[in-house]
């Protein structure tokens, strides 16, 4: 079935056109941005369903939703109803603002329950932000509780709540010195010790704002925040006048086997940021914050203080409600639990038959990481792509192996996949033997 086939390999990989493009992409693009090397990357031309081809015609099989992106699917029908049926194509979206992104806000709210206004964006950077500002409006008070692992977004604004020193140091003349980290509890034990030194360290200060956290950090290395010390973090924030965001640019909107993540936490946010998934195609992002404390914006007298060129852009607002509205009706959510039920399976038997290389297996839904034991995820994730899967690592060291496929992934390519990871790992303690 198109879109559902097994990998094909034809050429090397990176195969000869991926390699020329590899030269011309070194010429013209600045050095940090794209790994290139002799054995990474492949150039991907064309895309449908778990399927994806490179410029050489190899077929891979994607399980990555690249970064998380494309949950309904590559090249999903209703997108491409979208793109072929635009009534407006561009927009001045603060200024002449279109109907689509009147509706897609309310959708949006309509979902949350009520309650909320928001700041569209066009990537999770832009949503961040928006809820780094808006804390600061309303609290008047400019410090960030966040946490080791954590990663926000990589413009400077939202740099200030990443945690990764790779990407702060580089920078840090630039970085305002009033975000502090506290360890990511993924236990009871370690949830009591955090949530205490937050009520200490908010007892004794009164600098604080925002508390921003993902219920799940996923490239962080999949780690999984206990639900007591989510609802202890709800508890402190309100007695010290502090404004919760939950980041769900990964776990939002379906991919974890809620449609948002809190719900399966039981607390409902001050703040909360949506990406990825809330389009499954383009760069669009969201920062929803409560009523009351939207109101700390000043109102606009024709010259906003927080926009840009695309904000709510016609045709990537229309696309995203769409897909919300597609979402709901599948209840799409019920299948990432139920497939992501079936992987963890596969995945923990995978364990058992491998435990020098297989650490540890987590995740919710359809957001799953490996934790490899002496391999780099990022040497097996190139590893895996010779054989024609796509998989991303993460982690603050490259330990995990990240699995975030499209909601439409078939138990026939979760299988197919373990068997070809289950004999890479059998090669690698071979070698290592």
């Amino acid at each position: 079935m198109r879109g559902f086939e097994k990998p094909s390999i034809k050429t090397e990989i990176p195969g000869p056109e991926s390699r020329m493009l590899s030269q011309r992409l070194k010429a013209v693009e600045c050095q940090n941005v794209t790994y290139l090397a002799e054995d990474y990357p492949i150039f991907l031309n064309k895309s449908d369903a778990t399927n994806v081809w490179d410029v050489d015609g190899n077929r891979y099989v994607d399980l990555t939703s690249f970064f998380g992106v494309s949950f309904i699917g590559h090249n999903h029908p209703l997108i491409r109803r979208c793109l072929g049926e635009p009534d407006l194509v561009n927009g001045l979206g603060d200024v002449l603002p279109s109907v689509s992104k009147v509706e897609l806000l309310e959708e949006i709210n309509r979902l949350l329950g009520g309650g909320y206004v928001g700041i569209l964006g066009q990537n999770g950077s832009d949503a961040v932000e928006s809820a780094i500002k808006t804390a600061y409006l309303y609290t008047g008070k400019p410090g960030v509780i966040a946490f080791n692992g954590a990663y926000h977004g990589l413009s400077l604004g939202a740099l200030m709540a990443t945690y990764n020193p790779k990407f702060k140091d580089p920078f840090r003349a630039y970085l305002p010195d009033n975000t502090i980290y506290f360890v990511f509890p993924t236990s009871l034990e370690e949830s009591d010790a955090v949530g205490r030194e937050i009520e200490d360290h908010l007892r004794s200060r009164n600098d604080v704002g925002l508390v921003i956290l993902e219920l799940i950090q996923a490239r962080g290395g999949v780690k999984i925040v206990p639900k007591d010390f989510v609802k202890r973090l709800a508890e402190l924030s309100k007695e010290y006048d502090v404004v919760l965001a939950f980041d769900e640019i990964y776990t939002g909107c379906g991919r974890c086997g809620r449609l948002f993540l809190y719900e399966y936490y039981g607390v409902q946010p001050d703040v909360i940021i949506l990406g990825k998934a809330l389009s499954s195609s383009f760069p669009l992002s969201v920062m929803m914050a409560k009523e009351h404390i939207m109101k700390a914006w000043p109102k606009s007298g024709g010259e906003a203080i927080h926009t840009s060129t695309f904000l709510g852009h016609p045709l990537m607002s229309k696309v995203a409600l769409e897909v919300l509205r597609y979402i709901e009706k599948e209840k799409l959510w019920k299948v990432a639990e139920k497939s992501g039920e079936y992987l963890m399976k596969k995945l923990l038997n995978l364990r058992e038959k491998h435990p020098d290389c297989v650490k540890d297996v987590r995740g919710m839904g359809l957001l799953v990481g490996i934790e490899l034991n002496g391999i780099s995820a990022f040497e097996l994730s190139k590893e895996l792509l010779k054989m024609g899967y796509i998989v991303l690592p993460s982690g603050l060291n490259g330990e995990v192996l990240e699995i975030t496929p499209p909601v439409i992934v078939s138990k026939e390519i979760i299988d197919d996949f373990i068997q070809v990871l289950s004999r890479v790992l059998e090669q690698w303690t071979s070698i290592q033997k």
